[in-house]
């Protein structure tokens, strides 16, 4: 027997031999029929009226245009279908598609039961103001470039004919100077406190090659020549695959290792190590002594890598090669700026004015010219 809902207008319960179902009951505008049915996958009465409300409204549009002569425009396709299908092609061709699923449920949220054609500048602004609140402008951001990539693909694909609304919406807010270098020792000092030789190992092959903690993990003997002194980085963050030098003492780290399995770092049993990194580096630091900046572990001596690269002379487009990043002004946003002791030795490296007078001499004739 179905029982109505006192919560929500329209919506019935039915307890059967599976358990207990909802429908949804309502005149359609259109053509006057009642229109009852029970809805599959919907487990609460919440779901069921929301349902109800989409296709009342997309009824009631039909009406209307019928009523008045308008012709749709448009394709009327869900935004959360559209974002649906935007995730399949992320799983697909993105290498981090777990970022995009974070990303899109608060679009998904904000934007619940509107179609594709609903969604203009004016809600945008109004989900950005309302996001900005919760979350830090830069977050919100990444939330308004991924609705703005979902309507690209839209168009593409021809499920949507209309304009962008995501586009130019974004805060984009200066990035500041990243937080944090470590000092050669304290990173002795965090190394001395790993017991694991395999992870000491590690440590101190990311401190001579700035690379990454997964760069790192992932590679393999086979990426290696150890007598070109070189290794190859296999699908980095940037996803270009680059054959870079190494720093000699990376290279005896190398020779050093004793080879367990295909990967350089692993385990005894040959396995690549997967989690747990992020929290050896912050204990051996506590342990240490050693202050990590906020939300980092390992990634610290990427930086400290880049900073201590240009505070002893290394040019920015070495350093970019080397740290293989795409853009030029990243590691100088990147790396830590220099400190006074690295300033003032970079001013004495000026050469001397020689023309056999003193300093004295020199302030003297500027005094008599002034």
């Amino acid at each position: 027997m179905a029982k109505k809902s006192k919560k929500f207008l329209g919506v019935y319960a039915v307890k059967g031999k599976r358990g207990r179902s909802y429908g949804i009951d309502y005149i359609h505008p259109q053509t006057g029929q009642r229109v009852r049915k029970i809805l599959k996958g919907v487990t609460s009465e919440a779901q069921a009226f929301e349902v109800r409300s989409i296709e009342l409204a997309d009824a009631t549009r039909g009406a209307i245009n019928k009523a008045y002569g308008i012709k749709a425009t448009g394709k009327t396709v869900p935004f959360a279908a559209m974002v649906k299908a935007y995730l399949k092609w992320s799983e697909c061709n993105k290498k981090d598609p777990q970022t995009d699923r974070q990303r899109a449920t608060a679009l998904v949220r904000a934007f619940k039961g509107k179609l594709m054609t609903d969604i203009n500048p004016f809600l945008v602004e109004k989900f950005k103001r309302q996001e900005a609140k919760r979350v830090r402008k830069s977050t919100v951001d990444k939330y308004l470039s991924l609705g703005s990539q979902v309507f690209e693909k839209a168009l593409e694909w021809q499920k949507y004919d209309g304009a962008n609304p995501f586009k130019g919406k974004r805060f984009n807010p200066k990035r500041g100077k990243k937080p944090g270098a470590l000092t050669a020792e304290e990173v002795v000092r965090i190394q001395d406190k790993i017991k694991h030789p395999v992870k000491r190992a590690m440590v101190a092959f990311a401190f001579y090659t700035g690379w990454r903690i997964s760069e790192v993990c992932k590679l393999t003997w086979y990426d290696v020549d150890l007598e070109k002194g070189t290794a190859w980085l296999v699908e980095p963050k940037n996803g270009d695959t680059v054959e870079l030098e190494l720093d000699e003492r990376a290279v005896a780290i190398l020779k050093e290792s004793e080879r367990y399995g295909d990967h350089v770092f692993c385990r005894k049993n040959g396995k690549p190590f997967k989690g747990r990194l992020q929290r050896c580096i912050k204990n051996a630091a506590k342990r240490a002594d050693v202050e990590l900046p906020e939300r980092k572990a390992w990634h610290i001596l990427r930086r400290t890598w880049a900073s201590m690269m240009l505070q002893n002379g290394c040019d920015v487009e070495t350093l970019r090669v080397l740290g293989n990043w795409k853009r030029s002004d990243m590691p100088l946003w990147y790396a830590e700026a220099a400190g006074t002791e690295q300033r003032r030795a970079a001013l004495s490296r000026l050469p001397t004015l020689a023309d056999g007078r003193n300093v004295a001499e020199i302030q003297k004739v500027v005094s008599i010219t002034c």
